[in-house]
């Protein structure tokens, strides 16, 4: 297969895969509908993943690239669903509310920077810089609740498919970096594949058990 064959090859499958990495938080959000709560989990995953989505978009406008625009238009419009549904079963919705609204007026501000600032190169490079900064908190989100996890040794507060799709989709956009010789999309996502390594190894040090619900429990009320 030729360069440009592989390159395609894995830019294709960098969009796809991450366009599933977005729809994997429909398998996390059944789980909140079936239990009608969201127990000891975190918005963060969600919040993170609109301003890191938002401001990709804004990356894609400043670029004029319309896969760019398309894909992240769908991960912005997923994760208000997913935080609008966290919303309905959470028991702290005073608590997500304060964080996205702050999460809102931060992507106002910078839509307000992006509206103002007339120099495209500029633009171009500090909304990337901001893109990467986000992508990386996005796929850390769920290390929050690292301690939490070793306390109760316990994952069940983990979006397992979330941060495995991470892992994947981090996978191939380094790749594709590679393949472009372009260092900022490299670093971001050789880190992206390292964080997310850390937090599947999680799920094998402290595998699901039938009674890691009521263990949890127990170390809450102690």
């Amino acid at each position: 297969m030729s360069y440009m064959g592989i390159k395609e090859l894995v830019s294709v499958s960098a969009v796809v895969t991450t366009i599933l990495q977005f729809l994997s938080g429909i398998l996390v959000c059944r789980q909140y509908v079936m239990k009608q709560t969201t127990a000891e989990s975190s918005p963060l995953p969600f919040i993170c993943g609109f301003l890191s989505c938002g401001i990709w978009l804004l990356y894609g406008l400043t670029k004029d690239d319309n896969v760019v625009i398309f894909v992240n238009s769908v991960g912005v419009v997923l994760m208000i669903s997913y935080i609008y549904l966290f919303y309905i079963y959470t028991h702290k919705k005073s608590s997500l509310t304060k964080q996205f609204l702050v999460t809102l007026l931060l992507y106002l501000a910078l839509m307000g920077y992006f509206s103002v600032e007339t120099d495209n190169e500029i633009l171009l490079r500090r909304v990337g810089l901001l893109a990467c900064v986000f992508t990386l908190i996005t796929i850390a989100a769920p290390l929050s609740k690292l301690l939490y996890v070793i306390k109760t040794k316990c994952t069940d507060c983990l979006p397992f498919p979330m941060i495995l799709m991470s892992f994947i989709v981090s996978s191939l956009w380094y790749f594709y970096g590679l393949l472009e010789q372009d260092y900022i999309m490299m670093v971001p996502n050789s880190l992206g594949c390292g964080i997310s390594a850390v937090q599947l190894c999680l799920f094998m040090i402290f595998p699901a058990t039938s009674s890691c619900s009521s263990r949890a429990s127990k170390t809450i009320l102690a």
